[in-house]
């Protein structure tokens, strides 16, 4: 499977992974805190993976024949766009009245790009050749 194929399909779990939280979320259900904690932070944590596989899915494709280390550099660049734009939109909304600022949405945007940068390495890999 090409690499832009394996990171444009983690980027769409990570889409299915957000939209499965909002819809969890809208649902009439009992306050469980724990749930209703990791339902709040999930979003980030989702978006931040989404965002920079896709971004590096549409990049992989159209540098097919890429190095790793172009990769490496490629996901750096799409990482950055990823969290900073995250965690812009959070401090953005200290600024408004509608919209309410939650410090824990940073750290899920943080462990989620933690996780992308893991996925990215294990996806990444090639198979070895065989003697």
């Amino acid at each position: 499977m090409r690499l832009s194929t394996r990171y444009g399909l983690t980027g769409i779990g990570a889409l299915s992974l957000l939209t499965a939280a909002h819809q969890v979320r809208d649902m009439d259900r009992p306050p469980q805190p724990t749930i209703d904690y990791l339902l709040g932070v999930l979003p980030n944590f989702a978006a931040a993976i989404a965002i920079a596989f896709v971004l590096l899915s549409i990049w992989s494709d159209r540098n097919q024949e890429a190095d790793f280390k172009s990769a490496k550099r490629a996901f750096f660049v799409c990482v950055c766009i990823s969290g900073l734009g995250l965690i812009a939109w959070e401090l953005f909304q200290k600024t408004s009245s509608r919209l309410v600022f939650d410090p824990h949405d940073v750290g899920a945007t943080a462990v989620g790009i933690s996780v992308a940068s893991a996925l990215f390495f294990l996806l990444s890999q090639q198979p070895s050749a065989k003697a």
